[in-house]
């Protein structure tokens, strides 16, 4: 199953398998100051505007199934 998050650069949806995050972690740009959850991929990073415990709530909870 794929979990929609809507990306922190386009605005754009982005679709992630949560089955290859490795963590999620929060991220302040220096230049800017704007924040953002990363999630960590096997293939790379996303960074999405989604609330830090939420995105890690949706990712656990579809792993429990």
């Amino acid at each position: 199953m794929l979990l929609n998050f809507t990306d922190a650069t386009t605005g754009q949806t982005v679709a992630v398998n949560p089955v290859h995050v490795i963590c999620v972690f929060t991220n302040t740009d220096e230049k800017t100051g704007a924040k953002a959850t990363v999630i960590n991929t096997l293939s790379g990073n996303v960074a999405v505007i989604d609330d830090y415990l939420e995105t890690v709530g949706r990712i656990n909870g579809s792993l429990a199934n």
